[in-house]
């Protein structure tokens, strides 16, 4: 039985024609592996591989923001002496290229599967994530801008973010690195909404928690600080829920029962606490059984809800 043959995205950057050609050439003769290889132009698009010319002016942003995004790179500079894993010397041959193509696709196919599972917007989101420069994001009528030095996103005045989250997973998102005088200029008053990637996650959990990474099954897990969240980001019921979390660390059951809140919903604030870098996890076991409400309790869960313009209490209990 044949190996199926396996298709691949590879973008490339920097190059000068010597070297793009014998990519084209490299790239080519993966077929003779069963490796159907699309060679193109990179602006930042998700992609299996991307070839950067290091000693092209624009490289050192190019690879920051490949490294942001998690995708492999192979490397030519003349400051390459010897042929290394994802790195190639300036003059390098077919061969070479071909050869490192080759290991760098193959090399862990589970995780470029896990990358291209994960929507472009939530890549460029993740908490651990480095700044990059801005980003714009667009998918027929929908733009956005995504900010990493604020770790905001910028959207129209009629768009809201649930209705990013519900096209978040759509194949068809273009991605263009923009600088600050462009954004100004050019989509400052078309993108007058900004939004904390706080208030992404804690969306996206909401309206799409399937995609979402699952927290462990029984991990523990306290608020550093209270999300950036208005009320109309979350429900009503989960901010008694982030206010508990907010003052220590609760396990997902006992945050649901004390909270009234489904099993489900107390999983999916986990997962947003963990995604936005707001989670403060523990190994141990921390929570007790649910101890009685005291007046206290009530004041501070009363300010939450003044704070939030909604009537807390009784929308937990419904």
């Amino acid at each position: 039985m044949k190996t199926p043959i396996r298709s691949f995205q590879i973008a490339a950057t920097g190059l000068d024609v010597l070297h793009h050609t014998r990519l084209k050439l490299a790239s080519s003769l993966l077929l003779a592996e069963r490796m159907d290889v699309a060679l193109q132009d990179w602006s930042g698009q998700p992609v299996d591989l991307l070839v950067i010319g290091l000693d092209h002016p624009a490289s050192a942003d190019a690879l920051a923001r490949a490294r942001a995004l998690g995708i492999s790179t192979l490397s030519i500079s003349r400051r390459v002496s010897a042929i290394a894993h994802g790195a190639l010397p300036h003059g390098a041959t077919v061969r070479d290229i071909n050869e490192q193509l080759s290991a760098l696709l193959l090399a862990t196919p589970d995780a470029a599967d896990a990358v291209q599972g994960t929507p472009l917007l939530m890549q460029l989101a993740r908490h651990d994530a480095q700044p990059a420069g801005m980003h714009l994001l667009q998918r027929g009528a929908m733009t956005l801008l995504v900010d990493p030095a604020t770790r905001s996103i910028a959207l129209p005045l009629a768009t809201s973010l649930a209705e990013v989250a519900a096209q978040l997973d759509d194949s068809t998102w273009s991605l263009t690195a923009i600088d600050a005088d462009t954004f100004q200029h050019q989509y400052a008053y078309r993108l007058p909404q900004r939004h904390s990637f706080e208030a992404l996650f804690f969306c996206i959990a909401r309206h799409r928690p399937e995609l979402m990474p699952a927290p462990a099954a029984q991990a523990s897990l306290q608020l550093r600080q209270w999300p950036d969240l208005s009320a109309d980001d979350v429900p009503g019921p989960w901010l008694l829920a982030i206010a508990r979390l907010h003052a220590r660390p609760w396990r997902a059951t006992a945050l649901a029962n004390a909270c009234r809140i489904p099993q489900d919903a107390a999983q999916s604030l986990f997962s947003a606490a963990m995604a936005s870098g707001l989670a403060l996890t523990q190994d141990a076991p921390v929570t007790p059984s649910p101890r009685r409400e005291t007046p206290t309790d009530s004041r501070f869960f009363s300010w939450v809800a003044r704070r939030f313009g909604l009537t807390l209490f009784a929308g937990a209990a419904s």
